[in-house]
């Protein structure tokens, strides 16, 4: 099947690509790793990171985009056209911005400038060059092998209940970043055809998490890897697709590990006393989101107070909001902090249009990823590509309570989920290619009372062809 793949004649496929070149590969590589390391600052005067992954990721912009050999015009999806017109309004927002905010509003800008060109190049590499969703699930595995052991290692040396973060800027930062990732290496334990060094680190990569995320003690976190996981286990039970007893030896070690952490970690590390604890007040965190009253705000958390600003600021300008950037230490932040939930920001700061164009955002990815699914569910990639639906769609509840548009791991997540979209489409074309080529299964040459169930085919790792057909 797969010679009949690679030696296709080029003019019947739309989808040729070409082998993706070392440079960019190397590029790959840095930006997976540099995602992680939130906490490193090329300028510390600033509040805003400038960091490797800024490096790295202009570096990978500017080579794509100056190359004579990429391919124009460029590819825009719907995620990428919301992201366009997300710009676009928080552009426009900074008309209302307070005089004060404004040098800060500028660099939230340039910021959300540098993550549209990031979202367009992801996209546009990987239409033109074959890059699998295995190597970013790979990178981010062997990446977490390295920054894993570095928070171990941190809080053994920090000897304090609260976990040392290592090389992020804060808990809450470590928290969010690490249960992105968290999805990311669960797909890539369910890739098929990966070999037992991969698989290890896959599982190794699943345990660094959530450790990371037991010991943050994020409180929106737990309860979006709950309900993740929650709904993992149903679409496990409803599936009739993929090969149930690998993920359910996945999820035995997650739910195993967690078990572990919760009812015997205190004994040896106070951190796991700190997570035993917080597991106590998500309760506080429910009854946060659900308060409805200033007063009760008042008496409530950090995310109920936020919430009051956000609707005095709503008030104030509700159709393009107060100004990208212009919530944190403005007069209607109660705590002086910037908007922690993704909506709500959009909601103070780009008001009703940008909160508009926010949601569209989502609901392309949501889609790309439920599409992609429904159209891998019949192949050996139904579990790694469930994995991704259930996941994505679970860290909407983080998102709820977490800033996620400018968290570097949530790009990665964006370049695994196009590289997804795009894999799905070569294979369903490889498919097509060749059952129009391949002459009709005689129903004689079976054996007796066997079936062929479509279920049951494999389809190739690397559906493209040839470097020599290459377009």
């Amino acid at each position: 099947m797969t010679d009949q793949v690679q030696n296709a004649p080029a003019p019947r496929s739309p989808l040729l690509t070409e082998i993706l070149p070392r440079s960019y590969r190397i590029a790959f590589a840095l930006v997976v790793f540099a995602a992680f390391l939130t906490q490193a600052k090329f300028i510390p005067t600033i509040d805003n990171n400038l960091g490797p992954f800024e490096v790295v990721g202009m570096a990978l912009i500017g080579a794509f985009l100056l190359s004579p050999r990429t391919r124009r015009p460029l590819i825009l999806n719907p995620a990428n056209r919301a992201m366009l017109a997300i710009l676009l309004v928080a552009a426009i927002s900074l008309l209302n911005i307070d005089a004060d905010r404004l040098g800060a509003g500028l660099i939230n800008l340039a910021i959300q400038l540098f993550l549209v060109l990031f979202l367009v190049t992801l996209f546009n590499v990987q239409s033109q060059y074959r890059v699998s969703p295995e190597r970013i699930l790979g990178l981010t595995a062997l990446a977490l092998l390295v920054v894993g052991p570095w928070i171990i290692v941190a809080g053994l040396n920090a000897q304090d209940l609260v976990q040392d973060v290592g090389p992020f800027r804060n808990r809450a930062h470590m928290a969010s970043y690490m249960l992105t990732a968290f999805w990311i290496v669960l797909m890539y334990s369910q890739w098929p055809r990966t070999g037992w060094f991969h698989r290890v680190a896959a599982y190794g990569g699943v345990a660094m998490t959530l450790y990371a995320v037991a010991v943050a003690g994020r409180r929106s976190v737990y309860l979006s890897l709950v309900i993740g996981l929650a709904a993992l286990g149903a679409a496990v039970l409803a599936s009739s697709h993929g090969r149930r007893v690998r993920l359910i030896v996945a999820g035995l070690f997650v739910v195993g590990l967690i078990y572990v952490m919760y009812n015997y970690g205190p004994r040896y590390l106070p951190q796991l006393g700190f997570f035993q604890d917080r597991v106590g007040m998500i309760d506080d965190r429910l009854g946060s989101a659900l308060a409805v009253s200033e007063e009760e705000a008042a008496e409530k958390s950090f995310f109920a107070l936020q919430r009051e600003g956000v609707r005095h600021a709503f008030t104030a300008h509700p159709l393009l909001g107060i100004g990208w950037g212009g919530f944190a230490k403005s007069q209607y932040s109660p705590t002086g902090h910037e908007v922690h939930s993704t909506p709500l920001r959009f909601l103070a700061e780009t008001g009703l249009v940008g909160l508009t164009l926010y949601a569209l955002f989502m609901m392309a990815v949501l889609r790309s990823v439920w599409i992609s699914y429904l159209a891998m569910r019949n192949t050996a990639y139904n579990n790694s590509y469930m994995v991704l639906a259930v996941g994505f769609s679970s860290l909407t509840v983080s998102y709820a309570y977490n800033r996620h548009i400018t968290e570097r791991t949530f790009w990665l997540l964006m370049a695994v989920i196009f590289a997804a979209e795009l894999f799905a489409a070569r294979v369903r074309a490889a498919q097509q290619l060749l059952a129009e080529e391949s002459p009709p299964v005689e129903t004689s040459s079976l054996a007796p009372g066997a079936v062929d169930d479509p279920r049951h085919r494999l389809p190739t790792s690397h559906p493209w062809p040839s470097p020599s057909r290459s377009a």
